[in-house]
């Protein structure tokens, strides 16, 4: 008895709390209450990614008695064959998910047709009303609601919301027993992400990036434009490009972004940075000499210029003009790999873009400690690294934007369900890497590339631009290819007052027609975007036909 009454109160004192919660935990059933996804919309409020109504498929095998008449059943409704929804008919297991997302209407007709063991169960998924556009930006989510690519991704935690949960009591059976309703937490719903994507401006560069792959036989390419001021991303598309309501048809070509992701050699579209650093330290001026006869020779190794024959004697300001290499390996050259490194980190060109989606790679440089002559001339005009889109785009922008570098960005603002602003993207100067001065002298010698240079594909009739081809060739397995280039042109425009800023490069591998270069591939993108931007947001021309080429005609 002394025992027995010990025992007693050992189970009632000093196990009560672990055994109430052991008793708890086989009566108390929680129910994950799933939060609704916050949308995304562009900086308009167009609405780039939704919510819709969506239905689960499921089954319970075991309850299957003909899983091969069910499964052609299904088969008419499901994009699946009947051989092999009957392989996961036919498992006997307790549970399976036949389809993850198929709409109301398919839902009903599945359910009409009244077959054991089949269910569909509410759900929601997610729409891209605009198909391809924007599709590498806004990414896509998998079968449980989360996001894998672009924005989706980036910015999961603040689109997936917080789920709730549902806790009821049961029976052992599984069935509630009163009283039911021990804890209940609703779900909240994800914030809604504003992008700095215009979708009017966005729809119109991937027009005509795909015109300009096409009609040149290339691989991919890629349209950056970017607010000089602000370093908002008004348009990033990108070709091939992939519709993300069907993610699983897309090829991993079509999913990636290349103005993120795809470091390649900018070649000439570098020479403004060179250029840069040569003026700020006063080695030489826009008026400085430098004879060019089409290659030059350093430490025994000849390297030719695009233009084999050279142009005698020219200025640095007609260098840039008609893009000479052998110029900007005389002034890599004078400059030194300490110095050049040295503007190159105040251009930020020393670390991934930072703009705000994954996948944002590394620019990828010789160490300084290794660079040798070689290395350092033909750094100067642009080969022998490589950077993506959005950091050249961003580095040059210092330029544009009156020596300052701002940090670029393409999520404009995170929202409330209700619509609140509950943050906004600041404007961030991220470094003033060069004067005002030789931002301007720079401004005007791309002003003069544009308009009697190698730009001229680019001129839009009435507006003066700024701006710089390049033609790059690739780096493939470490070295230098001689048959894969990246032809690119990069620009802003209306000077001298620029609003934008828009960065074109398409990629070849192994060119099997006559156009590779950037004055004759990229160039003519960008004059057909910029025209559109420039009705859109209504900017009036003040230059005549002769886009103010001819004297008195540059306000």
């Amino acid at each position: 008895m002394l025992f027995l009454i010990a025992r007693l109160v050992v189970i009632q004192v000093a196990d009560s709390k672990s055994l109430t919660a052991y008793e708890s935990s086989f009566q108390l059933k929680h129910i994950t209450l799933p939060a609704t996804r916050g949308e995304i919309v562009d900086a308009n409020g167009q609405i780039l990614a939704a919510n819709v109504p969506r239905d689960q498929v499921v089954a319970a095998p075991r309850y299957i008695t003909h899983p091969m008449r069910e499964a052609r059943l299904l088969a008419r409704y499901l994009p699946f064959s009947a051989k092999t929804l009957d392989s996961v008919l036919s498992n006997h297991s307790w549970y399976a998910v036949l389809a993850n997302s198929v709409s109301p209407a398919v839902a009903h007709k599945i359910s009409r047709l009244g077959l054991v063991g089949i269910s569909t169960i509410p759900a929601t998924g997610r729409l891209y009303p605009n198909g391809r556009l924007a599709s590498q930006v806004l990414g896509f989510v998998g079968s449980n609601n989360q996001g894998l690519a672009g924005i989706e991704s980036q910015d999961n935690q603040i689109l997936s919301g917080k789920p709730g949960h549902w806790t009821v009591r049961v029976d052992p059976a599984g069935n509630p027993i009163l009283p039911w309703q021990k804890a209940y937490v609703p779900p909240k719903a994800g914030d809604t992400v504003e992008l700095t994507i215009d979708s009017n401006i966005e729809a119109a560069a991937q027009k005509w990036l795909e015109w300009g792959v096409k009609r040149a036989q290339a691989t991919n390419g890629t349209v950056i434009v970017m607010n000089v001021h602000t370093g908002a991303i008004v348009a990033l598309a990108n070709w091939p490009n992939f519709n993300p309501n069907n993610p699983a048809n897309a090829t991993s070509l079509q999913e990636t972004n290349y103005a993120v992701q795809d470091p390649f050699p900018p070649g000439s579209i570098f020479k403004p940075i060179t250029l840069a650093a040569a003026l700020s330290l006063g080695l030489f001026t826009p008026n400085s000499l430098f004879y060019t006869n089409g290659y030059k020779i350093v430490d025994g190794v000849r390297i030719n210029d695009w233009n084999p024959v050279g142009w005698g004697w020219i200025t640095l300001t007609k260098a840039l003009e008609v893009s000479s290499d052998q110029v900007f390996m005389d002034v890599a050259l004078k400059l030194g790999a300490s110095a050049l490194y040295h503007y190159i980190n105040l251009f930020q060109l020393n670390h991934p873009s930072n703009v705000g989606l994954p996948g944002d790679s590394n620019p990828l440089w010789i160490p300084e400690s290794r660079v040798n002559n070689v290395d350092l001339a033909t750094t100067g005009f642009g080969q022998g690294f490589a950077t993506t889109a959005m950091q050249i785009i961003t580095a040059v922008n210092a330029i544009a934007n009156d020596g300052t570098l701002v940090q670029p960005h393409i999520v404009k603002a995170i929202l409330s369900p209700s619509g609140q602003v509950i943050k906004k993207t600041p404007v961030t100067v991220e470094s003033r890497p060069i004067s005002i001065n030789v931002a301007k002298e720079i401004q005007h010698m791309m002003t003069l590339e544009a308009t009697s240079g190698t730009g001229v594909p680019a001129q839009v009739p009435g507006y003066i631009i700024a701006g710089k081809t390049g033609t790059a060739q690739k780096i493939v397995n470490g070295k230098t290819s001689s048959n894969e280039f990246v032809a690119s042109y990069l620009g802003y425009a209306p000077m001298p007052n620029p609003r934008f800023i828009m960065v074109v490069s398409v990629n070849f591998n192994h060119p099997v027609g006559k156009l590779f270069y950037g004055d004759q591939v990229s160039a003519p993108v960008w004059k057909r975007v910029a025209e559109y931007i420039f009705k859109y947001w209504g900017i009036k021309p003040y230059a005549g036909p002769d886009n103010g080429s001819k004297p008195g005609k540059v306000p």
